[in-house]
């Protein structure tokens, strides 16, 4: 019996790494307040979004406006890059703030109250809204919305190659989850009966894939043995940023089929499942599982829709024998339940899924819980 273990964000977060949502757009926007410190022209623009100032101001660029424009008590304090932010979208009388599309727009008014996975869920959402297959048209606003995404992909890649710096070494508890040895009593129920004896002689997985949702290399300090255990990079990884996959990937979704019935490829051209045929991950994954019964655990990844038709390949697969989430608890609380509720819209089989996901009782955290 074969383990396949989903590392997702909660993985990086778990070792030091501030890859939340949150965390990359506000470096975003530092990155921009620290531009138009230095900034010589009287506008900025990165595709996602300008600064312009406005022609009343008689200046010869925007980095003379903290300098002679705006006032401060102690001139001796430097501007902190967020303030600078601040007033530039605010100060309309000043400066001349745009989005140059909906995307960056639609995912900061949330960035507070919103998980990683939602970048894509609000890439498709606008997706879904320019697609007119009836007409067997495609808004013009498909192409900026798609070289939006592009560019926030090259961001992304240039925070997360800061980031991977900074992980701390191995999380004993994670190295013991990922090679412990399966027990009975997690394996569902229609699997028991076939391989109950071949269990009593051997519980130790014969192989394992780690399957990295990220982009990071985190999961690189886990490898014991190479020729038992294999990394999987099915997003693509930051030392070949062409085959990082930044898109979404749910072709259960009922809207799906708008944008393959239209004729325009552009309304395809972040859908996970089509760039999945880029590189041979995506085949090597199914080897495994075609290989041998296996069982998945789930490490930090939220198995959001963005990931669905992928997830419904391994979770509904006739070798899957069960499925075991490690979840988040903090102060007394867990996302255990809020887990398993994610899990189930990746099932077409709801009996399926609970025979198969284990129950709360015979799981724990992914770490030790923190107070």
């Amino acid at each position: 019996m074969n383990r396949l273990v989903l590392i997702g964000n909660g993985f990086d977060l778990a070792h030091g790494l501030k890859t939340r949502y949150e965390d990359f757009i506000n470096w975003y926007w530092e990155q921009w307040g620290t531009q138009l410190l230095q900034c010589y022209d009287k506008e900025a623009s990165d595709g996602l979004c300008s600064f312009k100032m406005n022609d009343n101001i008689q200046l010869g660029s925007i980095s003379y406006l903290w300098g002679w424009h705006y006032s401060r008590k102690n001139p001796m304090i430097p501007w902190d890059p967020r303030e600078v932010v601040e007033i530039a979208t605010q100060d309309k009388e000043t400066i001349e703030f745009k989005y140059r599309g909906q995307l960056l727009e639609k995912i900061c008014k949330s960035v507070s109250t919103k998980k990683w996975v939602d970048i894509e869920n609000d890439y498709y959402s606008l997706l879904e809204k320019r697609v007119l297959p009836i007409n067997n048209y495609i808004d013009k606003e498909v192409e900026v919305l798609n070289l939006q995404l592009d560019i926030l992909r090259c961001k992304l890649i240039d925070y997360l190659e800061l980031e991977q710096q900074k992980q701390n070494g191995i999380i004993d508890a994670i190295m013991d989850k990922i090679y412990r040895p399966i027990d009975k009593k997690e394996i569902s129920v229609a699997y028991k009966g076939p391989i109950d004896s071949w269990l009593f002689r051997k519980k130790t997985p014969i192989a394992i894939m780690l399957l990295n949702f990220n982009y990071t290399s985190t999961p690189e300090q886990y490898i014991l043995d190479r020729t038992k255990t294999t990394i999987n990079y099915i997003h693509g990884k930051l030392d070949n940023p062409r085959s990082v996959i930044f898109g979404y990937g749910d072709e259960l979704d009922v809207n799906y089929k708008k944008l393959q019935e239209n004729n325009e490829n552009e309304a395809l051209r972040h859908i996970k499942s089509i760039r999945y045929l880029e590189s041979d991950n995506y085949r090597k994954m199914l080897e495994f599982i075609e290989s041998a019964p296996f069982q998945i655990c789930i490490m930090g990844h939220s198995c959001g829709n963005s990931d669905r038709t992928l997830l419904n390949t391994l979770f509904e697969h006739r070798n899957c024998v069960s499925i075991k989430p490690y979840y988040y608890a903090h102060d007394g609380e867990d996302n255990y339940m809020d887990l398993v509720m994610n899990i189930s819209r990746n099932f077409t089989d709801m009996k399926l899924m609970r025979d198969r996901v284990v129950n709360k009782e015979y799981c724990e955290p992914l770490t030790e819980e923190t107070k």
